[in-house]
């Protein structure tokens, strides 16, 4: 197998917005190292003042060097054939395949990365950054910071690692998928292989034992792993990956009980990255108001609580497919709802303002009921969510006999209730998988 290992420097951290400043490649043929490749670039960008004191590279090094482009075919050259290889490779790869596609080329090449190497050789090492895992193998980088110095030390690197490796890790790291290569330094190939394809709740750790971001999934693999796509990366969630050091997951009977796990367990920890269920508190839901006549109509409004709601939603959409077909069933002109009426059906107003009055009691009275949803009663613990007093108050796996309010109460998790799980509810109640049983 042949290598080129890689190493660049750049004006930041994200290959969006930011460029290239130097670039280096270090051939290894066997055990040895060929520096066959370097090159400062312009990047047509200020080089901030941060960059420039850790690297030392500032404008004026680079003011006369050749823009990207025209590198691009001598670079290639001696990239090509290849393994890329790099010390985090998804950051110099980025950045490389951006620029390369930005000057009209292909950018496609079997990734391999020293830091998740090192990560399977030296397990004892509290860091794999590249100076850490130096001092550990007794490398001397003379260049730090800089594209030779640090392909070259990478190249040592790797060349140390491979006497090291005695159980054919390299070969297991080459032949792992290859979507896996996207996946953050920290988190192993493994943990993402082992991760089922059912519903759940899947939990991002940094290096706190707090989450810092919490999801659900129909499918939990396919769902984790479309978080490290690598295409439309914004530099917020490049930070994001970054920071990943451990994934948890907890399975779901259904998508019904990960939705409300979500709900419930955002609500407890708060994590940093869930900003999008942070803000969406409100949801959508039905209200009945009188107009300047006297008349009762229905409304769709976003709203974060009412106890005048009969119904809630997670979308207005939703809620007014509901809504409609709940009115044509109770011979409600679909005008009180301020949605336009059905042609080949005829309302009376005296008869729509009686049906309205029913419709809406009836709503109410559900909404006050204490009941549980439960699915398939033939299973052996069947998933329901339990309501009590017109309240949502958790969901849980109950045996068909422990239909008391006071053996549920003590069987389910306990959950906040919610617009966000009332509109779960309203779906649930819809669907006839599920049975309704009232508790007294």
């Amino acid at each position: 197998m042949k290598f080129a290992v890689v190493d660049i420097e750049t004006t930041g951290l994200f290959h969006q917005g930011h460029g290239i400043t130097e670039i280096a490649v270090v051939h290894i043929d066997g055990d040895v190292c060929t520096h066959v490749f370097h090159s400062m670039l312009n990047p047509g960008k200020a080089i901030p003042s941060g960059i420039t004191h850790l690297t030392g590279i500032e404008d004026i090094t680079v003011q006369d060097a050749p823009y990207f482009e025209e590198i691009a075919e001598e670079l290639e050259i001696a990239l090509r054939d290849r393994i890329f290889v790099a010390h985090n490779v998804n950051f110099d790869y980025n950045f490389l395949k951006a620029a390369f596609e930005n000057a009209g080329k292909a950018f496609k090449y079997q990734r391999l990365c020293t830091m998740r190497y090192s990560r399977k050789l030296l397990p004892n090492n509290s860091s794999h950054r590249l100076k850490s895992v130096c001092l550990s193998l007794e490398i001397l980088n003379t260049d730090e910071h800089r594209a030779s110095g640090d392909a070259l030390a990478t190249a040592q690197v790797f060349l140390n690692l491979q006497k090291r490796d005695t159980q054919g890790e390299l070969e297991n790291l080459l032949k792992q998928n290859k979507r896996h290569s996207i996946l953050p330094p920290g988190i192993e190939p493994e943990v993402v292989n082992n991760l089922p394809d059912n519903p759940g709740v899947y939990y991002f750790y940094g290096i706190s034992p707090k989450p810092i971001y919490i999801g659900k999934a129909k499918n939990l693999k396919r769902r984790v792993l479309s978080h490290f796509a690598a295409s439309g990366s914004t530099g917020r969630k490049q930070i994001f990956q970054r920071e990943i050091t451990r994934i948890n997951f907890t399975e779901a009977a259904n998508e019904y009980e990960a939705l409300l796990m979500e709900d419930a367990e955002i609500k407890k920890h708060w994590p940093v990255y869930n900003k999008a269920q942070k803000q969406r508190t409100a949801a959508f839901a039905v209200l009945p108001y009188e107009d300047r006549s006297g008349k009762t109509r229905l409304a769709i409004l976003k709203t974060r609580d009412r106890a005048d709601a009969i119904a809630w939603f997670n979308s207005h959409h939703e809620a007014k497919i509901w809504l409609y077909k709940e009115l044509i069933a109770s011979g409600i002109n679909p005008e009180r709802a301020g949605m336009f009426r059905t042609d080949d059906l005829d309302f009376s107003e005296s008869d729509s303002d009686k049906a309205i009055i029913e419709f809406i009691e009836g709503q109410k009275a559900d909404v006050r009921n204490s009941y549980v949803l439960i699915s398939d009663a033939s299973e052996d613990a069947p998933f329901g969510v339990v309501v009590l007093d017109g309240k949502y108050r958790g969901y849980g796996h109950f045996e068909p006999s422990e239909m008391s309010r006071e053996q549920i109460e003590s069987k389910i998790s306990k959950a906040p209730d919610s617009p966000a799980a009332k509109a779960v509810i309203r779906k649930m109640l819809n669907d006839d998988r599920f049975e309704k049983i009232s508790l007294q």
